[in-house]
């Protein structure tokens, strides 16, 4: 959140592996210069997490900021959710913006990496003109238990396709329950810092599993994900 508020503008330059909270300080920069040649994901559910740096809140905020007037809504959540639930990691910087880890307009592409760094600085120059501090969002529309029935019941499709086990729908349900703002009533506006709020109490209850902390472990043993 201080990448995202910075008094100075913050550009992230990428290549190569750029999961987890690497892929949470790009979303949360001002912009991103990313070599063709970036795997981009948030892969925290492989070892038994959501993302906690951020990064589940930022896809609730930039489904609130696809939805209009007249929306469905529903679809637009739960392609954000699976992006997360599923750790579904883009090949390439293009295809991280089918994913929505990378947005247009604020993100580009640089096909010769030799010149990634040089066009993130030029970025950050261009930036500084007249840059303003970004505010706390306060206006992150969620979509309450409306969300959540519509999330649980894509969990619940995943699980009966055997995709998934128990602890991953367990998971899954915690992602759901952050990207729709708790139990909520209705669909109503919520604060970044409410959704951070919630994010982070997801995670620590995670933390807390035996099987979160088996994944943990057998990921730092064997450097593969264990399906628990």
């Amino acid at each position: 959140m201080r990448l995202r508020h910075s008094a100075i503008p913050v550009v992230t330059a990428t290549q190569g592996y750029t999961f987890g909270g690497g892929c949470e300080f790009l979303m949360h920069s001002d912009a991103a210069v990313c070599a063709a040649e970036s795997y981009i994901g948030l892969v925290e559910v492989g070892v038994g997490l959501i993302p906690g740096g951020g990064g589940t809140k930022e896809f609730a905020l930039r489904a609130s900021d696809r939805f209009f007037e007249g929306d469905v809504q529903i679809p637009t959540l739960i392609e954000q959710f699976k992006a997360i639930a599923l750790a579904s990691v883009a090949t390439s910087a293009h295809e991280a913006f089918n994913y929505g880890y990378l947005l247009p307009g604020k993100d580009s592409i640089v096909l010769n990496r030799d010149r990634n760094i040089a066009e993130a600085k030029a970025k950050v120059l261009e930036l500084a003109t007249d840059y303003t501090q970004p505010l706390l969002r306060q206006d992150i529309t969620v979509l309450g238990r409306q969300g959540l029935a519509a999330l649980y019941a894509a969990a619940n499709e995943l699980r009966l396709g055997n995709y998934a086990s128990e602890h991953d729908i367990k998971i899954a349900h915690k992602i759901a329950w952050v990207l729709c703002g708790g139990d909520l009533t209705g669909a109503q506006q919520v604060s970044e810092q409410y959704l951070l709020d919630i994010e982070r109490e997801a995670f620590l209850s995670l933390a807390g599993e035996a099987k979160t902390q088996e994944r943990i472990q057998h990921m730092l043993k064997t450097n593969k994900p264990l399906r628990n």
